[in-house]
């Protein structure tokens, strides 16, 4: 191969889709290329006209109009243009000009289907843009899960069928068949449905202990309505449940029929030492310190999730539950140190810990909600600040830590009673004031993570309600969603910094994951939708119709992508041992993985475009 052709195929080799060829193939391309120059205002192909020829940008830029002459895309080196008249017989849709001088190389119609024929995947990466840019995410994504044992579905885990009793089995009885069985629960069946469960630790602690009838019904001792999982449900996501709800026994079921029970001892034999597990020894730790000591293990793990492919939303959720688990020990233990709480209330969490979504070095954001009577209890103001302050410090030390903006408990104006969180949320909705929308934004990401859930399943009422009839409110949010610009240029390339710390590299969480962020909210919060976490939102909107499903798919996949890539470069940083951030040299990434993050901020700012437009973002 002579030198020109050797620097074309090298240039195909960084061009997605060209990069995913077989070696061999992609020497023989370059041969059956035809290089054309296009001075600065050619129209390379007109609406209306004939093309059979895939047109890949060497350099320069070009732009792609409608026949009205609109402006829909700009597309500049490694490009490709020309693909949807190879797709679809028939004239040119678009009008493509040259808005600079720009060299192509061009392959002919029959090379393309000759290419396509023997590799699908490249007529596929062709598709309709935003749908292609979609499937390429999401298969880097599946590609990247590797062989994760905690998504094995938990009915996998099942060796022997439910061991059962109705209801009015008596407790001797019980004991009997559960020691006949060898099992240390018994699932109580109604009706072909789980109503309860009985434990060994049940029959010791309520009838043993105190001298009780072994000839009552168990229904008397029993845990009512226990949480089940389905068959179908992943590993990891039963044991996060059973780290959540502190259960050791979990009843499987399919259509609601009982199937089999697992274990904590079940889900340890799959994963004995599995970061997820770190929640769980956080739970039991002695003080404070020990608190500390083993949340520090948490950092190291990120790398572990990444090299086994663990998908970006279950790393979140591991952290997540790495800071409720700290939280909730934190609070046992000031409980412990201070004595019980004056009056009922709950601790929540609130922004990235809410939605599940906390990142590496994520700082606290957090609130209480505190019973009407706290103003007539003796002390009990000083009671909660001083539980506050313990709490906060406590997560501080465990690496989760404190928020500059002071959005925590142990701040007085982020601890409130019910009723003063009802009217705060009401003079945020109805309040013009920037700072009123960034503090609703942020309050409206909350989730209970300790205390009486009946205080906040309230104020979220309150606020869904408010926030949903509130039009002024939503254009703000809006505004604030179409603020985060995704970082591209005029011509689509990617806007890195020229200057300061970042010099060279683009912010992934500015530029895509917090658009994303803004965006779901404004969708469920515009729909009074108690969803919580992105993911959830993009699927309750798309459900609920105020969003097209196949936008919602790709916002969804973008969101995964940019937060794997973050992932993947925080864990970079952990391993050499140096702070971690959002900011990606993109000079770094492979040729298919720039091309991703491309095609993610044109995703993200398509939806951008349609999100002004529908509340008139530009004349507030």
């Amino acid at each position: 191969m002579d030198v020109e052709l050797a620097e074309v195929r090298d240039f195909l080799a960084r061009c997605a889709p060209f990069d995913e060829l077989p070696g061999p193939l992609l020497d023989r391309i370059p041969a059956r290329l035809t290089q054309r120059y296009h001075r600065r205002g050619t129209v390379i192909v007109e609406a209306g006209g004939r093309n059979d020829t895939l047109h890949v940008i060497r350099s320069g830029a070009v732009e792609v109009c409608d026949p009205d002459g609109t402006l829909l895309e700009a597309r500049d080196e490694g490009d490709c243009f020309g693909y949807s008249t190879l797709a679809h017989t028939g004239p040119s849709r678009y009008r493509i000009v040259a808005v600079a001088d720009t060299l192509l190389l061009e392959m002919p119609r029959e090379v393309f289907d000759e290419i396509a024929d023997a590799h699908p995947s490249f007529r596929h990466f062709f598709g309709e843009r935003s749908d292609r840019i979609r499937a390429d995410l999401a298969s880097a994504r599946l590609a990247a899960a590797g062989g994760d044992a905690l998504g094995t579905p938990v009915g996998e885990l099942l060796s022997r069928e439910a061991v059962t009793a109705p209801p009015d089995t008596t407790i001797r009885a019980a004991a009997r068949i559960m020691t006949d069985h060898r099992v240390s629960a018994l699932l109580v069946v109604a009706d072909g449905r789980v109503v309860g469960i009985l434990t060994d630790r049940d029959i010791r602690s309520k009838v043993v202990a105190v001298g009780g009838d072994t000839g009552t019904a168990v229904s008397t001792i029993m845990t009512p309505d226990p949480v089940t999982v389905d068959a179908r449900t992943r590993t990891f996501d039963a044991t996060l449940l059973q780290i959540e709800r502190a259960v050791h026994h979990l009843p499987v079921v399919e259509d609601g029929a009982p199937v089999g029970m697992v274990t904590t001892g079940d889900l340890l034999r799959l994963a004995q030492t599995d970061p997820v597990y770190l929640a769980a020894r956080i739970s039991r730790a002695p003080d404070a310190a020990g608190v500390a000591e083993r949340a520090a293990r948490l950092l190291p793990l990120v790398g572990e999730f990444v090299r086994r492919g663990t998908a970006p939303q279950d790393i979140g959720r591991v952290i997540t539950a790495t800071a409720d688990a700290a939280t909730r020990r934190l609070i046992e233990l000031a409980e412990a140190e201070l004595g019980p709480p004056p009056v009922p209330y709950c601790w929540v969490g609130l922004g990235s810990q809410a939605r599940g979504e906390l990142g590496v070095a994520s700082d606290q954001d957090n609130a209480l909600i505190l019973d009407d009577a706290v103003d007539t209890a003796a002390g009990a103001h000083e009671y909660f600040a001083a539980l506050a302050e313990r709490v906060c410090a406590g997560l501080d030390g465990a690496g989760f830590p404190l928020c500059p903006g002071e959005v925590m408990a142990s701040n007085p104006r982020w601890r409130r009673t019910c009723a003063d969180w009802e009217r705060q949320v009401g003079d945020w909705v109805h309040a013009p004031e920037a700072d009123a929308v960034l503090h609703a934004q942020v309050f409206f990401d909350i989730r209970a993570v300790h205390g009486d859930t009946t205080l906040y399943l309230r104020v979220r009422e309150q606020m869904l309600e408010r926030s949903m009839g509130s039009r002024r409110f939503l254009g703000h949010l809006a505004r604030i969603a179409c603020e985060w610009h995704p970082p591209l240029g005029f011509f689509r390339g990617l806007v890195v910094a020229r200057r300061g710390d970042y010099r060279n590299t683009l912010d992934l969480k500015a530029g895509g994951i917090a658009p994303v962020v803004q965006i779901a909210r404004l969708y469920a919060l515009s729909a009074g939708l108690s969803e919580v976490s992105t993911l959830g939102r993009l699927d309750a909107a798309a459900g609920a119709g105020l969003i097209g499903r196949s936008d919602a798919e790709n916002l969804g996949e973008a969101f995964r992508f940019l937060r794997g890539l973050a992932y993947r470069h925080h864990a970079r940083q952990i391993a050499d041992d140096v702070p971690q951030d959002n900011h990606v040299d993109p000079s770094v990434l492979s040729s298919a993985d720039r091309n991703r993050l491309r095609g993610a901020f044109r995703i993200i700012a398509g939806s951008q475009d349609a999100i002004a437009l529908k509340y008139h973002v530009g004349q507030m």
